[in-house]
């Protein structure tokens, strides 16, 4: 569990990174951006709409978790939704359209 915690960590810091970068930098126009920041808000919310389906449905057929497991997943649910927040952004940054 801590090796997994670890590598979340470094990816998290790291799409954070690029995410900062992409708010920081002004090459791109408007609507470009208004583009790119939809796309990648799209990606992180369907995450965390599908993560939470998926562990509330896990909860109605195999579990009873307790409140510290319940947290537990939706942290991680939501630091995934910024790694791909994050990463959408770096990768629609190396390509924009």
């Amino acid at each position: 569990m801590i090796v997994i915690s670890a590598v979340l960590l470094i990816v998290l810091i790291y799409a954070i990174v690029n995410a900062v970068q992409f708010f920081k930098s002004t090459d791109l126009t408007k609507a470009v951006r208004d583009k790119m920041l939809a796309r990648a808000f799209k990606g992180a919310f369907l995450t965390v709409t599908g993560g939470w389906f998926f562990f509330e449905l896990f909860m109605i057929m195999r579990i009873e978790p307790s409140f510290e497991v319940y947290r537990i997943v939706m942290l991680i649910i939501v630091i995934i939704s910024l790694i791909v927040f994050g990463l959408n952004l770096k990768v629609q940054n190396q390509r924009p359209e």
